[in-house]
Order: structure tokens, then C-alpha cells, then sequence
């Protein structure tokens, strides 16, 4: 598949491959995970994700997208990548994607800076990285038909403030709410357009118990006028605030329930009700369920386990025309994971994981003709942590 500039020149983004060779193939990454998935009208699914390096955070790192035309069976080989801005120190990392309701995909990534003496992350040397933990803004690159057979991108630009880790949504009057917090902040902070994304501007909500923190916020309209977020702590559990005036105004945040330092998914379907992904343990990285709920999240009614193994996060959800939904994780993230520090070879799975379900799947608990659960979108293969 050929991309192209639509007006904008490639040599001024250096950090943007429209191109890319066998050099960011499986063979060559040694980790990967936060993945992501959008589908289009015409059930075109894509995913991305961010590998790169030694493992998370590193300069190497760079962001992946590819795509399926065969509703998830089968994945294409890297579409494009997006790396760290070497020139101005700018890492660009965890992608985010969407498509919108003209179908055009938002590919977004969070832009943060890193010091003159930065060098690679490694596992068996370790030194300081000197990463800021500073996040700039987020940026996007917009495709207006992502089903074509050549996809023409937008010139990239800044989209908004904040670290992008979950989609953005669109509420029933039309407003963009996009969940790009602020890490050092002592407030949840969310980005509202009211122009259709061509400008955000900053909403903050109170009670958020710690700064420092990785927020990963997800929003849902359960409602029309009624929003959710959730939002990941460091202290055993997700916080919860509402609005009830189309997102004017917020509750205090606070405790809704029980869970692991990661990120979980909230949304609404086509159907109206509500869906939340997260880990099946409250304590650890463990398992993966999916849950329904027809009264906007007050109560679910039904789940289903997607997965039952160890070390998986970071679930994020799509679904197509036809009601399939989408699901996508990572499982064993990198090769700190089951490594033999006597011969520095890790058995770390390393894999980016699609589930493709029904809403009758999860009422039933079974699966249905076409619907399957844990298949592998991506396996990196580097096994040994280099010195």
C-alpha cells in the first residue's frame, strides 16, 4: 500500500517513514506494546502500537501501523513508522488511532523531549537514561479515506496539550473530547474542540489523589449529555468522575473499583450500550475481560474472559458496521519478562494480540462462527538482551 503527502513535503518531518524497509520487521525489535485499533466504514482494521530499542522509554522507539483486510485474520507488514525527532530531541512515542465519524483515521503520538546525553536503553547495562518525564502535546496526521487503496496523509501538526493514551470520542452535540492528561499535574485534565478538532481547548477536573502519575484516561458518553471517565492510579484502583451537562462541568474524582496500575478501556457501541475492557485481577497484569452494560455502566449485566494468561495490558477496542468488535492488547511486553540473567535470554512472549467478538458472543459467552479470541497480530523475535 502507497502513502502519500497530501502538499507537504516528507524531508521536513525526518522522523516520519511513509516507506519503511525490513529494518523495523519482527526480526528486528526486541519489544513492543500499548497497542491501539480502528476500524473503518468499509471494515478496513488497522492497529499500531510502539516498539523500538531495548524496551520502554528509549530513543529507538518508534511507532508502527498496519492494517487488515480480512477483518483481523491476516496483517499487513509495517505501513509506516513514526520515531524519535533526533534534530530537535523530541521522542515520539505511544500512537493512538481513531477513526472519526467521516471516516478519516487520526494517527496521534505523544511528543516528548529527552536531554543532550540520552544514549539507548539497555537491560544488562544499566545507567540513567535521562528521559524527561515530560510530555509537550500530542500531535496528529489525519488520512480523509483510509479505505482507498493509496491512503493521502495531512500534513502533520500539533493537535493538542497533554499525553494522548486512550481515543478520543465524540459527544452526541458534537464536541471532541480527547483524553490528553497532564502527567505532573494535581487535576485530571481533558481537551475539548468544539470546531471539529482544528482546536482544543483545556477542561480540568478535581480530585485526582497523586501527581506523577499515568492517568491514561478513557471517556465514555453513557448518555446523551451524561460522560465517565475512568482514570488509572498508583493506589490499587481506577477513580471515576461524571458530568451531566454534556462534559461542562465534572464531579470530584473518585474510587470506582478495584485494579492494577494500567490502563482499561470505557466506551459506548453502536448499540447504546456501554462496554468496559480491563485486567481480570485487581491486583496484577493478569487476564483480560470484556463486560456489557445497557444502563451506561451502573451495573454489567455480562463478561466474558478474552484471556486468562499472565502479563497483559493495555487493552483498547473498535468495532465495524456489522457489530464486530475489536479488541487488542499486549502480552508479555518485553524481554525483562522471563529472563535467564545467566545467559541474558528471555522466553518473553512480546506480542501484540486481536480478538474479534460479537455483543451475542459476550451475552452468550461463546463464540460464534467468524468470532475468536488471542490471535497474534505481532511477535517480536529478538530474544537476548544485548549489553
Amino acid at each position: 500500500m502507497k502513502n502519500i503527502c497530501n502538499n507537504w513535503d516528507l524531508k521536513n518531518y525526518p522522523y516520519i517513514n511513509l516507506t519503511p524497509d525490513d529494518s523495523v520487521s519482527e526480526e528486528h525489535r526486541a519489544w513492543q506494546g500499548c497497542p491501539t485499533v480502528a476500524v473503518t466504514k468499509k471494515g478496513r482494521v488497522f492497529a499500531g502500537w510502539y516498539t523500538g530499542g531495548a524496551f520502554e522509554p528509549c530513543i529507538g522507539n518508534y511507532n508502527v501501523l498496519v492494517k487488515s483486510d480480512d477483518h483481523g485474520k491476516t496483517w499487513s507488514s509495517p505501513l509506516l513508522t513514526v520515531a524519535s525527532d533526533e534534530q530537535n530531541r523530541l521522542r515520539k512515542i505511544d500512537i493512538e488511532i481513531w477513526v472519526n465519524e467521516d471516516n478519516s483515521l487520526w494517527i496521534m503520538w505523544t511528543v516528548s523531549p529527552y536531554g543532550e546525553k540520552s544514549l539507548p536503553a539497555t537491560i544488562r547495562t544499566p545507567f540513567v537514561f535521562d528521559y524527561h518525564r515530560e510530555f509537550l502535546y500530542t500531535e496528529v496526521m489525519i488520512c480523509r479515506d483510509p479505505d482507498a487503496d493509496e491512503l493521502v496523509w495531512e500534513k502533520p501538526r500539533m493537535m493538542c496539550e497533554g499525553f494522548m493514551r486512550n481515543k478520543p470520542i465524540v459527544t452526541s452535540d458534537g464536541r471532541i473530547i480527547a483524553p490528553a492528561y497532564d502527567y505532573g499535574s494535581e487535576q485530571y485534565k481533558l481537551r475539548y474542540s468544539d470546531d471539529g478538532g482544528e482546536s482544543f481547548y483545556n477542561v480540568a477536573v478535581d480530585g485526582k489523589p497523586d501527581a506523577n502519575i499515568y492517568d491514561e484516561i478513557t471517556v465514555c458518553e453513557r448518555r446523551p449529555g451524561k460522560l465517565r471517565f475512568l482514570a488509572r492510579t498508583k493506589r490499587g484502583y481506577y477513580v471515576y468522575s461524571d458530568s451531566f451537562d454534556g462534559g461542562n462541568s465534572w464531579t470530584d474524582a473518585k474510587e470506582y473499583e478495584e485494579a492494577p496500575g494500567t490502563r482499561c478501556y470505557l466506551g459506548k457501541l453502536k448499540n447504546g450500550m456501554t462496554v468496559y475492557v480491563r485486567n481480570i485481577s485487581n491486583t496484577q497484569r493478569n487476564g483480560m475481560k470484556i463486560c456489557l452494560s445497557e444502563d451506561g455502566g451502573d451495573t454489567f449485566l455480562c463478561e466474558m474472559v478474552l484471556d486468562d494468561r499472565e502479563s497483559l495490558s493495555y487493552p483498547d477496542l473498535d468495532e465495524d458496521e456489522e457489530g464486530n468488535i475489536y479488541i487488542v492488547y499486549d502480552r508479555e511486553r518485553d524481554n525483562r519478562i522471563k529472563l535467564n540473567r545467566e545467559t541474558w535470554i528471555s522466553e518473553a512472549a512480546k506480542e501484540i494480540i486481536v480478538c474479534k467478538i460479537t455483543i451475542d458472543d459476550v451475552m452468550r459467552n461463546t463464540l460464534s462462527k467468524g468470532s475468536f479470541l488471542r490471535r497474534i497480530i505481532s511477535k517480536a523475535r529478538i530474544d537476548v538482551a544485548e549489553a
